[in-house]
């Protein structure tokens, strides 16, 4: 360890002096502990996945002292945001939260699977706008705006600044 070369010549003479020195040095490396009810504060957040609320939410059950399973089921529920699985929840209250992740892991995989489906979706279209001229994108749906392209020169951009003026009258 590169701490204990740091340590004043002599300044260790008992294994409490050497202990003392340690948890001064590490201290702020401690994991803290957390209570049942500070469970209650992890909310799934807007567009946050199902697996990542579920894995944030063990890593913090881990670091709970008295691992009630009845809070913990209470605590995940009230987090979750309206939706199917909560849904699900509701209809069919679980009991402890390995019954939540087995059921969880079929609504991840039904998430997972959406994801992937609207990214195709999402390629087919860009690929249809880029093969077809922007008018038959519009026509055909793919494309719902049509975005102007600005002028690239400074000469350009001038040209278009000034008036028009027919000089047939």
């Amino acid at each position: 360890m590169q701490w204990m070369a740091t340590l004043p010549p002599r300044s260790i003479q008992t294994f409490k002096d050497l202990a003392n020195s340690f948890l001064s040095q590490f201290a702020a490396n401690k994991v803290k502990r957390l209570e049942v009810v500070d469970l209650f504060d992890i909310k799934k957040g807007e567009g946050e996945s199902l697996k990542k609320y579920l894995a944030r939410f063990n890593n913090a059950t881990v670091r709970v002292d008295d691992p009630d399973q009845k809070f913990f089921v209470k605590a995940f529920q009230k987090g979750l945001r309206a939706g199917p699985f909560s849904d699900a929840l509701a209809l069919r209250k679980p009991t402890n939260m390995e019954e939540i992740r087995a059921r969880a892991e079929k609504h991840v995989d039904m998430e997972e699977d959406q994801y992937e489906r609207r990214k195709s979706e999402r390629k087919a279209e860009q690929k249809a706008t880029k093969a077809h001229g922007p008018e038959e994108a519009i026509n055909a749906g793919n494309l719902k705006y049509l975005r102007i392209p600005k002028p690239k020169t400074r000469a350009t951009r001038e040209m278009n600044r000034r008036p028009i003026i027919n000089s047939a009258s």
